[in-house]
């Protein structure tokens, strides 16, 4: 396992990589492999044998491909009606400029004004077009510079002879921007000449598509969107993941982004974008939309699968997904379905600098996030806790990799399990040393660079103040957990995970007591009996240090004829857990000689 999104494991580090400046289906410099999320499709052999050619033969119906090349960007724009061409024709969006000694209503230039080629791919400012030429009002530059946060994207004002961000999130605004699948060629027939290229094989130039007008039938409608509002082609574009969908235009229907234009000539398939825009509506390129394409099949089968909600068959007490914080709400969900019989270990993302600032934005969620993950920290469940730092070991080849702090709390968990009992805090010295992990930290940015780090006490507090626990070193320890808050925010005994834990606990043994009386006369005798039972088990957990008192309440008082007549038995338990010590305090006190032996009567 390496890091988080980037490639969580080597095999869902290539869906399938491939692609150079002039081929998108071939690699000269190596061989390529095709690879499901899980594992390789076809053993070593290519997706296309290494060739400076394009692909020539149909993919398989369901191919993931991660388009890794950075450098192919179509971008079209909205023209009051529809989408178009960025050089395709004049767009008047707002005031005159004076361009070469020539009055121009059009801000974002006229045809042949702005790149020949396209958005100009650099890391660097351009100073002049890709050809050379001066730059002209509405050239638009991606910034490669930061590939973690791509695309960044820039248009240049001629007026005021410089580049302005274009806002991702902006999709309503004039110069808004949106992100969608919109076409792979030029060509209105698609496919009627040179199948199986217009839908399949190599695709038009970025410069072919500059003036053509053509979209396929389920672009995004131009009408939801105001005049001079970019469209990012997801389909063409590069960076990002791809499935290749056999008979995805039916040809029989219309195409009504053309006008309603007949699709019998069409190509049938497509490649479709894999990876779903983000929560903020932005397309999701290299490491997160591969991270978005395994994100949807972990989920997808969590929620589905049935053969892990079988309470009376399946019993587990520990739940986690390594490394993917955004399948916790789907974890709570699979955990409720199975009667919360478990306990959810969850990550802090990867990249999550230890400063106070970014953990106190990311834990309390203050850009917004709708859903848990890199931008912002939602869950709330009493039954789960998250873990921050990540942490380095090494895997079974000897390789040093970084692995989630999941990896690291369900051993660390278990151990404390296999010692002690659920109800004692698997956290601090004795209970809460990390045996498989050489130092913990954190990676930064689009490098992947692992750095080490051991939090102190003000950085443990920051996180304290999360709800999220701690592992750091310490001296003459080691590494250790040094933290147990639950996700429950309003403070309560549920807020502390060995209390969540014994509640677990609890709730599976009193499933287990009841069971044997389902079906027994709901008389004084029965209720006696289980109200045994159940103080049985309260002494118990007494004795193992796991309540302080109990009550068990099971008679008339609480069985009414009402319920005795619906084919009720009620028992009320109260609890008084044991709670752990997290704040030892040790007052020292300074005597005069002789103050002392005064002091204790001597």
């Amino acid at each position: 396992m390496f890091v988080d999104g980037a490639s969580t494991a080597a095999t869902l580090s290539n869906i399938f990589t491939a692609g150079t400046t002039t081929n998108y289906y071939s690699n000269p410099t190596g061989t390529g492999t095709v690879a499901s999320l899980w594992g390789t499709m076809m053993g070593n052999t290519a997706f296309a044998t290494p060739s400076p050619t394009p692909l020539t033969t149909t993919p398989a119906n369901g191919t993931y491909w991660y388009d890794s090349y950075l450098g192919d960007v179509d971008i079209m724009i909205n023209n009051g009606t529809s989408w178009v061409g960025y050089r395709s024709l004049d767009v008047t969006v707002g005031q005159t400029v004076i361009q070469g000694g020539k009055s121009i209503n059009n801000p974002l230039g006229t045809q042949g004004t702005t790149d020949i080629n396209g958005p100009i791919v650099s890391a660097t400012q351009p100073t002049t077009q890709s050809t050379g030429a001066a730059l002209a009002n509405g050239d638009l530059w991606i910034d490669t510079s930061d590939i973690e946060n791509y695309p960044i994207i820039h248009k240049f004002n001629f007026a005021t002879q410089s580049w302005t961000v274009v806002n991702n999130q902006d999709h309503t605004d004039a110069g808004a921007i949106v992100f969608s699948d919109a076409r792979w060629s030029d060509n209105s027939t698609n496919g009627a000449l040179g199948a199986p290229f217009s839908g399949a094989g190599a695709p038009d130039t970025i410069a072919s598509l500059l003036a053509s007008n053509f979209v396929d039938f389920d672009c995004v409608s131009p009408v939801l969107y105001p005049k001079g509002t970019l469209l990012f082609n997801t389909r063409r574009s590069s960076f990002n993941v791809k499935k290749y969908e056999a008979g995805y235009v039916v040809t029989s229907n219309q195409n009504t982004n053309l006008n309603n234009a007949a699709m019998t000539y069409y190509y049938p398939d497509r490649w479709v974008t894999a990876a779903a825009n983000d929560s903020f509506e932005v397309g999701q390129f290299g490491r997160k939309a591969q991270r978005a394409v395994v994100l949807a099949a972990l989920e997808a089968t969590i929620q589905s699968n049935q053969n892990i909600r079988q309470p009376d068959t399946v019993i587990y007490n520990l739940l986690s997904c390594p490394g993917y914080l955004e399948t916790v709400s789907a974890l709570v969900g699979l955990n409720t379905d199975n009667g919360t019989s478990a306990f959810i270990v969850a990550d802090a993302p990867a990249r999550l600098t230890p400063d106070a600032t970014s953990l106190s934005n990311w834990g309390n969620n203050a850009k917004g996030a709708v859903i848990d993950g890199d931008i912002g920290l939602i869950e709330n469940n009493a039954y789960s806790a998250v873990y921050y730092p990540w942490a380095l070991t090494q895997d079974l080849h000897g390789n040093n990799i970084v692995v989630p702090p999941s990896y690291v709390m369900l051993r660390t968990i278990a151990l404390s399990d296999n010692v002690s009992y659920p109800w004692f805090a698997p956290a601090g010295v004795r209970r809460g040393g990390v045996t498989n992990a050489a130092s913990v930290g954190y990676v930064v940015g689009d490098t992947g660079e692992y750095y080490t780090v051991a939090l102190n006490q003000g950085q443990r507090d920051t996180l304290a103040g999360i709800h999220v626990n701690p592992i750091t070193y310490i001296a003459g320890t080691g590494l250790v957990c040094y933290g147990q808050y639950t996700r429950q925010l309003v403070a309560s005994s549920l807020d502390r995970i060995n209390v969540a834990r014994l509640v677990i606990y609890l709730r599976y043994q009193l499933n287990v007591i009841a069971k044997p009386f389902i079906f027994e006369p709901n008389d004084a005798i029965t209720r006696n009996e289980i109200k045994q039972q159940i103080e049985k088990l309260m002494l118990d957990l007494t004795s193992k240090r796991a309540l302080y008192d109990f009550l068990v309440v099971c008679d008339s008082s609480n069985n009414t004829p009402a319920r005795i007549d619906a084919s009720e038995l009620h028992v009320d338990i109260a609890i008084e857990p044991v709670k752990a010590v997290e704040f030892i305090y040790i007052p020292l006190r300074l005597e005069n000689t002789g103050g002392i032996k005064g002091l204790s009567g001597a």
